[in-house]
């Protein structure tokens, strides 16, 4: 089951995360996953970034393995503005880096494993349809 709660006021289009997640799990073969993913304030994610990575910053997405995948919009809109794409562009590319995390990939563990990361991180994303 996916699941995705905005706690937020930007508007997503939660067919298009959730159709992206499901493309995600069964590339990688994992089946019967539960993921919840939660979008929330910069105030929020600020709190648990700081709490839990000891970074006193908002970040785009924080990934808890087995639990949530947190996303700041407003980061993520940001991050878009910056590198000129649109804003459900960007929200997919980072839903598939939380979904990335999520089954346990971890790119500060070793530069194979970010390497490995980034390249389906490319690949899942050139698959999206808008």
């Amino acid at each position: 089951m996916i699941e995705i709660t905005n706690l937020t006021k930007q508007k997503i289009n939660q067919d298009l995360l959730v159709k992206k997640v499901k493309q995600v799990l069964q590339s990688e073969k994992a089946k019967n996953q539960n993921i919840s993913i939660c979008l929330v304030s910069c105030a929020k994610i600020k709190e648990l970034n700081k709490r839990f990575r000891n970074k006193n910053k908002a970040t785009d997405v924080l990934t808890f393995p087995e639990l949530d995948i947190l996303i700041c919009p407003n980061v993520v809109k940001e991050n878009a503005r910056r590198q000129g794409l649109a804003f459900e562009r960007e929200l997919c590319r980072v839903v598939i880096h939380g979904v990335l995390h999520f089954l346990g990939y971890d790119h500060d563990k070793s530069e194979k494993e970010a390497e490995e990361m980034r390249r389906k991180e490319e690949r899942y994303f050139r698959k999206v349809a808008f």
